[in-house]
């Protein structure tokens, strides 16, 4: 997990921006996160390899593109989800 990460969610709660339970969810939302990353590239690097064996290195290139667009687009959604149930973005305005 990247500790600078963590260590930046754990001063937004000591600073009293998001509470406990939010903090535990940004955490485990990272957590989560770097594990998928990890497990989508185990599939994608052999994947990428057969391409550039079987098509050639610049369509293993834009198969490639095509897939972090796709996987950039699904994290971001995941994400947004995820922020949208913190308390503090869903707190009445001061």
């Amino acid at each position: 997990m990247n500790r600078g990460w963590v260590e930046d969610v754990e001063r937004l709660h000591q600073e009293g921006i998001i509470d406990g339970d939010d903090q535990n969810t940004l955490i485990r939302h990272l957590e989560e996160h770097r594990r998928s990353l990890q497990d989508e590239l185990k599939l994608i690097v052999p994947e990428y390899n057969d391409r550039i064996a079987r098509d050639g290195q610049p369509s293993a290139d834009e198969w490639l593109a095509a897939k972090a667009r796709e996987l950039g687009e699904r994290d971001g959604e995941k994400t947004r989800r995820v922020v949208d149930t913190l308390s503090a973005v869903n707190a009445p305005a001061p």
